[in-house]
C-alpha cells in the first residue's frame, strides 16, 4: 500500500438550514481518526476477500481519498463526466462545502482539480447532474438555487487546486433535495424542491447558460427522487413519451409514474402502494424496462425487516405496476440507492458499502449478490453513514463511490482472476495459466489477448462462455524472448468488459555439455540448449578427462600422480606417495611403528607422507595401504 501526502490540508465546518450534523458513536469517531488521516491511500487489490482493511469480493480498491484534502465534513452525491475530446474522466463530488472535481486519468493517484463553493450555506445535501458539458448543482441549504458549471473549464488547469465560480444560476427555486436530467430533451427535474409542493420542478436546460421554468408536477405532492427518460420499454401506449418514475417519500410512500412530455400539461400515469412502506426512497428501471427495483430509506429502521430490501416490480403495464417481492441482502444495512447497468444493480446501501446485485432472473423474483466493497469496515449495522451514492458509468470501470464520513473512494469491479499469473517457463516451452470467470458476469464472454510480444500466440482452450467458467490459455513461440513480459487479458460480455494483465517470464536457452562421467564438468561436444540440466550434462565445458570421474576442475588429489584438478601441474595432494618411512625401500611393521610414533607431529616430522606439514591419521592410512610394497 502507497501512501500520498496532499498539499491542501483545511479543516471543513458543517453547515445546514435545519440538520446541523449527524453525531456518530465514539467508536465511529475513533475509527475514522485512525483509519484516515490527511493521505490518500491506493491500489490494494481483492484478495481472500480483504483488500486491506476492508471486507470485499471481486471489487479492488484504486485509491482513497479522505475529507481532509478538500476541507469538508462529510460527502454526498457523486457523479461523474468524460470530456468527449480526449476520453479523460472526471469525478464531480457532492460536499459539505461544495462540488469537488478529480481528474482521474490515474486512479491510483486522483488530481485534485479545485471546487465550486456552495452558493450559501453548507448543507448534508448536494445532488448533481450533467447535460452537455455541463453541471447542474442544488442543495438543500435555503436559497441554494440551481448552480451551472461548465465542465469545459476542467481542461489544462494550471496549479491546482483552484477555486471556481459558477457560470450561470437559476434562482426559481431556493432549496432542492435531488435532480433527474433527461439527456435527449433537454430538461431538468428538480425534486423536494420548496415550490410546487416539493413535487417535480420542470427546467428547460437546452440553453444551459439560461435556464427557464418549463412546468411543474405536484399533483401526488412531494416527490424525494425521480428517474426521468424517453420511454422505449413494452408498455407502447407511452413509446416516445418522456416518463418520470418518482419515488415520493412518506407522503404516504408510493411508487408515482408521470406523463411528463409535455412539462405545461403533466399526467398521472399511475400511482402505487407497496406493503410495509416506510420511506419511498429510490429505484431504477432496468435497461428493457419490465421490471424496476426500489428501495424504502426506513423499513429497515422501522423494524420491518432485518434484512436490506429491495423491492422488486412489474412495469410492463405503466397504468398498473405489480409489486412482486422483495430480495433481502446479505447484511440489514440500510440501503439508499441503486443504478441499473445492464444485469447489474449497483447499490449503495450505508454501512455494507457497494454491493452489486446481478437481476438476470428478476423475472423469477429472484437477485444474487456478485461483488461488494465495504468501506466501512468497523459493521453493517443501522445507521446512516457509510456509503451515499456511485457513479458506474465511466468506460475505463472505475467506480468513484462517497462515503459520507471518509471522503471518496476510486473502486473497479473484476469477474476475472488468473490463476498461474507469474510463472517462468522455458524459452523452449509453452505458459498455460487458467482464467476464472465468476458467476454474475453475463455471457457469452469472448476473449482476447491485447499487447502480446512480437511472435508470440495466444490460444483459448474455449470462446463464447458463460460464467461461472475456467478458461485454459495457452502462450507459445517464445524462442525468441528472455525475461519478464506482459500482456492485457480482455473479457467481454453482454454488458460488461473486464480487463487482467498477465505478467510471465521467459527462461532464456542455456548451453549444456556432455558429462560422460558424470563428475560435474562436460566437455566440447554434442551440445544442446535447456532451461533446466538433464542428466549426463554439465553448464561447463573445462574437464581434461571426460572418462574419470576423479578428475575435473578444482577436484582434490588422489596421490595417484595424476593431475586431478586439471590445472596442468601433478603437485600436492596429486603426488604419488609411499609409506617407506625408514626409506629402506620396503614398507613393513618397521614403518607402521615410526608412523604411529611420529602422530601429532608438525615441526620436522619424519611420517609427513602427504607432505601435508604434519603426521596425521592420513599419512597412517598410506603406510598401511602399502604395507609389503616396493616404493621406487
Amino acid at each position: 500500500m502507497s501512501i500520498i501526502k496532499f498539499k491542501e490540508r483545511q479543516i471543513g465546518k458543517l453547515f445546514t438550514d435545519y440538520i446541523a450534523v449527524e453525531f456518530l458513536p465514539m467508536k465511529h469517531v475513533l475509527f475514522f481518526i485512525f483509519f484516515f488521516p490527511g493521505f490518500l491511500f491506493s491500489q490494494v487489490p481483492c484478495e481472500n476477500g480483504f483488500a486491506g482493511i476492508y471486507p470485499c469480493n471481486n471489487v479492488d480498491l484504486l485509491s482513497q481519498v479522505p475529507l481532509s484534502v478538500f476541507g469538508a465534513a462529510s460527502t454526498n452525491e457523486v457523479w461523474g463526466w468524460t470530456d468527449p475530446m480526449d476520453g479523460t474522466e472526471y469525478v464531480l463530488l457532492g460536499a459539505s462545502n461544495g462540488t469537488i472535481f478529480f481528474d482521474i486519468t490515474d486512479p491510483v493517484n486522483p488530481l485534485y482539480l479545485g471546487r465550486l463553493p456552495t452558493a450559501t450555506f453548507n448543507s448534508l445535501w448536494r445532488t448533481l447532474r450533467v447535460y452537455d458539458h455541463y453541471l447542474f448543482v442544488s442543495s438543500e441549504a435555503n436559497n441554494h438555487g440551481l448552480q451551472v458549471f461548465d465542465l469545459y473549464r476542467l481542461r489544462n488547469i494550471v496549479n491546482p487546486p483552484q477555486l471556481f465560480s459558477e457560470d450561470a444560476h437559476y434562482s426559481g427555486f431556493g432549496k432542492c433535495h435531488t435532480l433527474a436530467i433527461e439527456p435527449e430533451t433537454g430538461f431538468l427535474y428538480a425534486c423536494g424542491t420548496n415550490t410546487f409542493s416539493g413535487g417535480l420542478h420542470i427546467v428547460n436546460i437546452q440553453d444551459p447558460l439560461h435556464p427557464v421554468l418549463a412546468g411543474a408536477y405536484s399533483l401526488d405532492g412531494y416527490t424525494h427522487e425521480a428517474q426521468v427518460l424517453v420511454y422505449n420499454g413494452p408498455d407502447t401506449d407511452y413509446t416516445g413519451h418522456t416518463v418520470a418514475f418518482c419515488y415520493n417519500g412518506n407522503n404516504p410512500a408510493n411508487l408515482t409514474i408521470v406523463d411528463v412530455t409535455d412539462p405545461t400539461d403533466t399526467e398521472t400515469i399511475s400511482i402505487t402502494f407497496y406493503p410495509n412502506s416506510a420511506y419511498c426512497h429510490q429505484g431504477w428501471l432496468t435497461p428493457d424496462g419490465n421490471y424496476l427495483l426500489m428501495d424504502d430509506e426506513l423499513d429497515e429502521n422501522s423494524g420491518y425487516f432485518n434484512k436490506t430490501r429491495t423491492m422488486i416490480w412489474d412495469v410492463h403495464d405503466l397504468d398498473a405496476p405489480h409489486f412482486m417481492g422483495n430480495h433481502f441482502g446479505s447484511t440489514g444495512a440500510i440501503d439508499h440507492n441503486q443504478i441499473i447497468i445492464g444485469n447489474i444493480s449497483y447499490q449503495s446501501n450505508y454501512t455494507a458499502g457497494l454491493r452489486l446485485i446481478d437481476i438476470s432472473e428478476i423475472a423469477d423474483t429472484s437477485l444474487n449478490e456478485i461483488a461488494y466493497f465495504d468501506h466501512y469496515p468497523t459493521n453493517n449495522n443501522l445507521g446512516f453513514y457509510g456509503e451515499w451514492m456511485s457513479y458506474p458509468y465511466f468506460t475505463s470501470g472505475v467506480i468513484p463511490v462517497s462515503d459520507m464520513y471518509s471522503g471518496m473512494f476510486l473502486l473497479k469491479p473484476n469477474f476475472i482472476h488468473i490463476s498461474g499469473n507469474g510463472q517462468s517457463t522455458c524459452f523452449d516451452d509453452t505458459a498455460h495459466f487458467e482464467v476464472i470467470l465468476s458467476e454474475g458476469f453475463l455471457g457469452p464472454v469472448l476473449l482476447q489477448a491485447n499487447g502480446l510480444p512480437q511472435g508470440v500466440v495466444c490460444t483459448f482452450e474455449a470462446q463464447s462462455v458463460f460464467p461461472p467458467d475456467t478458461v485454459g490459455v495457452e502462450i507459445a513461440g517464445l524462442n525468441s524472448l528472455s525475461g519478464n513480459y506482459s500482456f492485457d487479458l480482455s473479457a467481454t460480455g453482454e454488458w460488461n468488459e473486464y480487463k487482467r494483465t498477465i505478467n510471465f517470464n521467459v527462461l532464456p536457452p542455456l548451453t549444456a555439455y556432455p558429462d560422460n562421467d558424470g563428475d560435474g564438468a562436460g566437455v566440447q561436444g554434442n551440445t544442446i540448449e535447456v532451461c533446466s540440466l538433464p542428466s549426463g550434462y554439465s553448464m561447463t565445458n573445462d574437464d581434461c578427462d571426460d572418462n574419470n570421474p576423479l578428475i575435473y576442475p578444482g577436484a582434490p588429489g588422489t596421490s595417484e600422480g595424476i593431475d586431478n584438478n586439471c590445472d596442468g601441474i601433478v603437485g600436492g595432494a596429486e603426488n604419488q606417495f609411499c609409506g617407506d618411512v625408514d626409506g629402506d625401500g620396503l614398507v613393513t611393521v618397521i614403518d607402521i611403528i615410526l608412523c604411529s610414533g611420529d602422530l601429532g607431529c608438525t615441526v620436522s616430522c619424519i611420517a609427513d607422507i602427504n607432505a601435508d606439514g604434519s603426521v596425521t591419521v592420513a599419512d597412517l592410512m598410506i603406510v598401511l595401504a602399502d604395507f609389503g610394497e616396493i616404493c621406487e
